[in-house]
C-alpha cells in the first residue's frame, strides 16, 4: 500500500466514524509521515504555518460584529428602513425580508448568524403580511445566503487566506453576486406573491420616512464602514474586521446604556472564541494535510483527470459547479473549503481561470449547500428558530434553490459579474 493511499483511507475512515475534520486530518497525516520515515516535527512546521496568519483574525471579527450587532438591536432597524423602503408594494413583507438580508449580511458575513438574528422577526412579519408560515421561513432561510456572499463574507475571507488570493479582492468579488441574488429572490417573491395574495403596507409620509431613516443610519453605517475602509485603503480587511467590533460595542453601549446585557455579552464573546479556536485548528491541519497531498501531487492528479474528460473551460467549470452543489449537501461549507480548494485551485489557474473568479463561484456554490437538504446548516436553523417543520421549508424552498443555482451559472459564465468591482478598484 502506498503512503498517500494509507493518507487517503484513514482520513476518510475517520469521517466515516464521525472524527472531527481537523482531527480526522491530523491523524492521517501523522500516519503517513511514520509510514515514510520522516521526522514528526513537520507535521509541527507545517501547523504552524497554516495558522500563522493575520489574515485569519477576520473570521471570528468578523462573526462576533455581527452579534454584536444583533446584541445591539441593529436586526429591528434593519426591519424597520426595509419596511419603510419596500413595504408598500404587494408582496411587500417578502422585499422587506430580502432587503433586510443583504443589510445585516453587510454586518455579520455569515448565512447563520443572518438566519439566527433576523429569522424569527422576518416570518412573523410575512405571516402577519399575509404569507403562510412555511414559504415565509423558506424565503427568510434562501435570502440569509447573501450574508455569507457580500462583504464581509467569512467564506470568501477564508478561500482568500488558504489560497494567497486578494481578500479584498474577493469580498468585493461577492458584491455583484450577492444583489443578483437579491434580485432573483425578489422575482421568485413577485412571482409567487400574485397567487397568495398578501397585504400590502401603508405608504408613509415623507416626515415619518426621514424619521425612519435617521433612525437608522448608525446601524446601517457598518457595512460602509468594513467596504469603505477597504476600498480607501484605510483598512486591511482583518483591520475592518476589528474595526466593525468596536464599532459593534460601541452601538451596544449607546443603545442599552446602563442596561448593558453583561452576561449576553460575555456569551457572545465566549461564542467568538471559540469559532476562533476552530477556525485555527481547521487551518492548521488542513496545511500540513494540504502540503502532504501537493508532495504526493495530487492537485497535478486531479487536474490530469480533468483534463483528460474535456479540456474545454466552460465544460469543466459545469462539471465543478455539479461536484461542488453534491459535496455541499453533504459537508459543511467550512470544512469543504480547507479541503477541495486547494486541490481545485491550481488546477482553474492552469486553465485560465482568474482565482477572484473560481474563489467567488466556490463559495457560491457551497453557500447554496447551506440551503439545501439533508444537511444543510441554514435549513436546520432556519427550522429551529421558527419552528416549522424541516420538510415544509424544504417543499416550499425550491424555487429560491432554483433562482440561487440560475445565479451561479450566470457568475460562472459571465466572469465579469465577478471582476467587474475588484479590477475598477485595483484589487485583482
Amino acid at each position: 500500500m502506498s503512503a498517500l493511499t494509507l493518507l487517503l483511507a484513514v482520513f476518510a475512515f475517520g469521517m466515516i466514524i464521525g472524527l472531527p475534520l481537523s482531527f480526522a486530518m491530523l491523524t492521517s497525516t501523522v500516519l503517513y509521515f511514520l509510514y515514510e520515515g520522516q521526522p514528526l516535527y513537520l507535521v509541527v512546521q507545517q501547523f504552524y504555518i497554516g495558522i500563522d496568519s493575520f489574515t485569519l483574525l477576520a473570521i471570528p471579527f468578523f462573526m462576533l460584529a455581527g452579534d454584536l450587532m444583533v446584541v445591539s438591536g441593529t436586526a429591528e432597524k434593519m426591519l424597520t428602513f426595509s419596511n419603510a423602503v419596500v413595504g408598500r408594494f404587494r408582496g411587500g413583507v417578502g422585499y422587506v425580508t430580502v432587503v433586510s438580508s443583504m443589510l445585516f449580511g453587510g454586518c455579520s458575513g455569515s448565512a447563520i448568524s443572518e438566519i439566527a438574528g433576523l429569522g424569527r422577526m422576518q416570518v412573523r412579519m410575512m405571516e402577519k403580511g399575509g404569507f403562510p408560515r412555511a414559504f415565509g421561513t423558506a424565503l427568510a432561510v434562501s435570502s440569509s445566503i447573501k450574508g455569507a456572499i457580500i462583504p464581509p463574507s467569512i467564506p470568501m475571507v477564508l478561500v482568500g487566506a488558504i489560497t494567497g488570493t486578494s481578500i479584498g479582492g474577493m469580498l468585493i468579488g461577492g458584491a455583484v453576486p450577492g444583489v443578483l441574488v437579491a434580485i432573483a429572490m425578489s422575482v421568485v417573491v413577485f412571482l409567487t406573491s400574485r397567487g397568495m395574495a398578501p397585504q400590502r403596507e401603508g405608504r408613509l409620509g415623507l416626515r415619518e420616512m426621514a424619521r425612519v431613516t435617521l433612525g437608522s443610519l448608525p446601524f446601517l453605517a457598518m457595512p460602509f464602514i468594513i467596504l469603505g475602509g477597504i476600498l480607501s485603503g484605510v483598512f486591511t480587511p482583518t483591520e475592518a474586521s476589528a474595526a466593525a467590533v468596536g464599532y459593534g460595542f460601541l452601538l451596544v453601549l449607546v443603545r442599552q446604556g446602563r442596561n448593558v446585557k453583561w452576561g449576553e455579552l460575555g456569551r457572545v464573546l465566549a461564542r467568538s472564541g471559540a469559532l476562533a479556536g476552530v477556525v485555527l485548528l481547521l487551518s492548521g491541519s488542513s496545511a500540513v494535510f494540504s502540503w502532504v497531498l501537493a508532495t504526493e501531487r495530487v492537485p497535478d492528479m486531479v487536474a490530469g483527470l480533468l483534463f483528460s474528460v474535456t479540456d474545454n473551460r466552460y465544460v469543466i467549470l459545469l462539471i465543478i459547479n455539479i461536484f461542488l452543489l453534491l459535496w455541499g449537501m453533504v459537508m459543511d461549507m467550512l470544512p469543504a473549503i480547507f479541503i477541495i480548494v486547494p486541490m481545485l485551485m491550481p488546477a482553474m489557474v492552469k486553465l485560465g481561470v482568474d482565482p477572484i473568479h473560481f474563489g467567488v463561484v466556490v463559495v457560491f456554490n457551497l453557500v447554496i449547500g447551506l440551503i439545501t437538504p439533508p444537511y444543510g446548516a441554514a435549513l436546520f436553523t432556519g427550522s429551529i428558530v421558527t419552528g416549522v417543520p424541516l420538510e415544509k421549508i424544504v417543499r416550499a424552498m425550491w424555487p429560491f434553490m432554483a433562482a440561487a443555482i440560475a445565479v451561479l451559472l450566470l457568475i460562472t459564465y459571465v466572469p465579469e459579474t465577478v471582476l467587474f468591482l475588484p479590477r475598477l478598484f485595483g484589487l485583482d
